[in-house]
């Protein structure tokens, strides 16, 4: 029988050792510890994400065969020397490393690296991992998808809606209860169904909105961001609405009742006491004062005085310029004298009062155009950064190497150019808020109240919303 050749056998052991070594190295960790020292990371752990470019890190020494020398340890951040730079602090238990904003870490996969020996001669190295995502989103509110939290809601409401009907039809029994006899005597306060209720949808918007976002991670980076856009609207369209309504129908009653009191002075003039006269002058008015003057004139009729009907029929319209021109009147009316003249004099002074801020109104108006005209070019300006940022690399600092830094990390350091999608994100943010305050300032410089400048925020917001979906989708 032939046997193989003695070196043939020698070459297939040898191959198989070498296979068998190369299989184990590629299966080892880079990391490298002896068994008397352990290197133990604490933040962030391995193979983590951050959502922050200046984390935390932190490792724990366990040494079972002597003391940690504190003079060997040495810590590398993405291959660049740190140890030096007065930001990394260590004994012989723990390490711990705080990046400063100008050696801020890169987006992407970063590394660190820890070697230590001890005072017995014993030496480790070891290396982890982690990645860097700026845009990474949290965790869901509730741990639940989208579809989970509007199935939850529904069934919520359809609860909340079966105890009201049960409620109603038990009043309905039991007190023959109507809506319509009860808000005949207890009107809705407007600020129920302009204030509370829109904050509480606004409210599940952003929750639902965000969790679902958060459920998600295929959606864009600024889908947060649209979500408390969308809550935003939810809460505060109703309110913007109201306050200028509300101002354009004080303005009304404010001319209407210069016209009354025009009308009253002819009317006394002619020989009617002022009672009289708004008996008179409530048959004929057809305005936005019908229906206050009717309430005063059934007042008269049943006997109450003047001044005091006057008062009431002033009170509701909440306007202190009418207000006080009232207050004038009902004390003149008492007094006694020449009524019709000071009834004249009041309504003249009046509608000049009304001139006057009519015709600061219209000029107000060129001011307002200039705030968003400089709204416009601060966003031109912005969108210029941003076509230009891809073309922007890194900053060497080298040059600040005296600020504590050794002159290797000093050498190698540089600031990381930002991505473009997280500058846009960050723009956009911050053209967000400047709407929220360009609103507020145009309507306290106009009207004196912040809120009628929600009207001009929400514009704002909606433009900016359109302009960075449609250039920087």
């Amino acid at each position: 029988m032939n046997r193989p050749p003695r070196w043939s056998f020698l070459a297939a052991t040898a191959a198989v050792f070498v296979l068998l070594t190369i299989s184990s190295s590629a299966g080892a960790p880079l990391s490298t510890e002896t068994d008397a020292i352990s290197i133990v990371p604490i933040t962030p752990t391995a193979n983590s994400t951050v959502r922050t470019q200046t984390p935390l890190i932190e490792a724990q020494f366990i040494d079972a065969g002597g003391t940690i020398d504190p003079n060997t340890v040495v810590i590398f951040v993405d291959g660049i020397n740190v140890t030096g730079t007065g930001n990394a602090t260590w004994n012989t238990s723990v390490i711990k490393y705080d990046p400063p904003s100008i050696l801020k870490l890169k987006a992407g996969n970063a590394s660190v690296t820890i070697s230590v020996a001890d005072d017995e001669g014993n030496s480790a190295r070891y290396s982890w991992n982690f990645t860097v995502n700026t845009t990474a989103l949290p965790a869901p509110l509730f741990s639940l998808p989208g579809r989970s939290v509007g199935v939850i809601l529904a069934i919520g409401g359809l609860g909340a809606g079966a105890v009201a009907g049960g409620y109603y039809l038990y009043l309905r029994r039991t007190k023959r209860f109507t809506f319509a006899r009860y808000f005949a005597t207890h009107p809705v306060q407007s600020r129920y169904y302009v204030g509370y209720a829109p904050a509480i949808a606004a409210f599940l918007v952003l929750v639902a909105g965000l969790n679902y976002v958060s459920s998600n991670p295929s959606l864009p980076s600024r889908a947060p961001d649209y979500v408390v856009v969308i809550a935003l609207f939810v809460g505060l369209t109703p309110i913007a609405i109201d306050s200028r309504r509300r101002l354009r129908r004080l303005r009304l009653y404010e001319r209407a009742f210069a016209q009354f009191l025009f009308e009253m002075a002819d009317a006394m003039r002619g020989g009617l006491d002022p009672a009289k006269a708004l008996v008179e002058l409530s048959k004929t008015h057809t305005d936005i004062l019908r229906r206050p003057l009717r309430a005063a004139a059934d007042g008269i009729r049943v006997g109450r005085p003047f001044d005091q009907v006057l008062r009431e029929m002033a009170a509701p319209i909440k306007s202190k310029l009418i207000s006080r021109y009232a207050e004038l009147i009902a004390e003149a009316s008492t007094i006694g004298g020449e009524t019709a003249i000071v009834v004249h004099r009041a309504a003249k002074d009046m509608d000049d009062f009304i001139k006057i801020e009519i015709e600061r109104s219209n000029q107000l108006t060129m001011p307002v155009a200039i705030v968003y005209i400089s709204f416009a070019v601060l966003m031109a300006v912005l969108f210029a950064l941003l076509s230009i940022a891809p073309s922007i690399g890194t900053i060497n600092i080298s040059v600040l190497g005296g600020n504590g830094l050794s002159s290797a990390a000093a050498s190698s350091a540089a600031l990381p150019k930002i991505s473009s999608a997280t500058l846009s994100e960050r723009f956009y943010e911050l053209m967000l808020i400047n709407s929220l305050g360009t609103g507020a300032i145009i309507g306290a410089f106009t009207e004196g109240k912040v809120r009628y400048g929600l009207v001009h925020s929400l514009a704002l917001m909606a433009a900016t919303t359109i302009a960075f979906a449609i250039l920087f989708p």
